[in-house]
């Protein structure tokens, strides 16, 4: 069976080479970016990156290559018992810090020799400088496996997490958003006598009953509004960071929310501020596929979010390098301009704007909309 194996990845390729004071100089400037280290650390970890690679390419034991890499422990230890298929894809996630970029790009170089596809995925901000820095990393993160994962599910790979390398703060939350997106979920200690672990994957399902009253809120919330806690009351507190009052996501509610949005946005219509929907819209939404209506909710809360910030600004959707919000050419309905705004490169909605809101006439492909909108 094809896979797709998403490994986290530490350090080890550097820190398991290094003499006890090279160690101690790779543990201290362990979060900072290539810009941010002093030339001696960056011309370090370039040494020992060079050193590691070559020790990988040149040696024979597969033993000394385990012990060498936390994560190659964990890869080649899982295909010692489960086969290779020529369809097999590797995601190496990296920290977004030198070090962590750097080891990725090893094993990158290393598992393309070897004749596997592989590929990095470093979230922004994703390293311990900051709890702040390190949630919305793992917020990324979240969001990337969501968008990612679920399609390789639909075209017939399994999905293997390795926790193997990696730091430990990572570690505890990949345990978990393995629960939601992971088929299987290995590991194996630093030791090359270690046996690979399978950790039993949790038959996790998340209760929508109680977020469909707030659906508009939480939609919002994923745009990049952040309300009053006090609007928030009645859902779990475990979901939301509070800032000088005002509520963003916390990586559970991140997670959560991923988890539910699917259901929630993949078959009502959701009423949000701003924003007016005419019979033939609705209509429309009704015949729309699932991953249609979900995108287009998406891209609704976002415009609802910038005329709700910018108290019906009209320009500020115009602005968005997203939705780029323009009129149409001698297009009008009762006097009003028509007007459309992008959902993605090929679907559109057109609209008209009055009163501080936006009127919503039809969306769908580029040309259906353009040709009558």
């Amino acid at each position: 069976m094809k896979k797709i194996i998403i490994s986290t990845v530490g350090t080890s390729l550097l820190t398991n080479i290094a003499s006890k004071e090279e160690r101690t100089k790779i543990y201290t400037n362990s979060n900072c970016s290539e810009n941010e280290c002093d030339k001696e650390i960056v011309e370090l970890v370039e040494k020992l990156e060079k050193i590691s690679f070559q020790k990988l390419k040149t040696s024979d034991s597969l033993e000394i290559k385990k012990r060498l890499s936390a994560e190659l422990n964990g890869i080649l230890g899982f295909y010692q018992s489960n086969p290779k298929d020529a369809e097999d894809i590797h995601y190496l996630i990296s920290t977004d810090t030198m070090q962590g970029i750097k080891c990725a790009n090893i094993l990158t170089n290393y598992l393309s020799e070897l004749g596997y596809n592989a590929q990095i995925f470093t979230p922004k901000s994703l390293n311990t400088k900051t709890k702040y820095n390190f949630d919305e990393g793992v917020k990324e993160l979240i969001s990337w496996c969501d968008s990612t994962l679920p399609g390789y599910k639909d075209s017939g790979y399994q999905v293997v997490f390795n926790l193997t390398g990696s730091f430990k703060s990572l570690q505890g939350y990949m345990n978990t958003i393995a629960m939601f997106y992971a088929d299987k979920i290995i590991y194996i200690f630093e030791s090359t006598n270690s046996e690979l672990i399978e950790i039993p994957k949790l038959p996790i399902k998340i209760d929508t009953d109680i977020f469909t009253k707030f659906i508009d809120k939480l939609l919002l919330i994923s745009a990049g509004l952040n309300p009053l806690v006090n609007s928030v009351t009645e859902l779990p507190e475990l979901m939301f960071d509070v800032i000088d009052k005002q509520v963003t996501f916390s990586v559970w509610g991140e997670l959560v929310w991923q988890g539910i949005k699917k259901e929630l946005l993949g078959n009502n219509l959701v009423e949000l501020p701003s924003l007016k929907y005419s019979d033939k819209f609705k209509k429309l939404f009704t015949e729309a596929s699932q991953i249609d209506k979900i995108k287009l909710q998406e891209s609704l809360a976002k415009a609802s979010k910038l005329l709700i910030e910018n108290k019906g600004d009209l320009s500020f959707l115009k602005k968005d390098g997203g939705l780029l919000y323009e009129n149409y050419q001698n297009k009008f309905e009762g006097g009003v301009v028509i007007g459309h705004f992008r959902i993605n490169q090929g679907d559109r909605v057109s609209c008209t704007f009055k009163n501080n809101e936006l009127n919503l006439r039809k969306f769908g492909r580029h040309d259906f909309v353009n040709d009558n909108p």
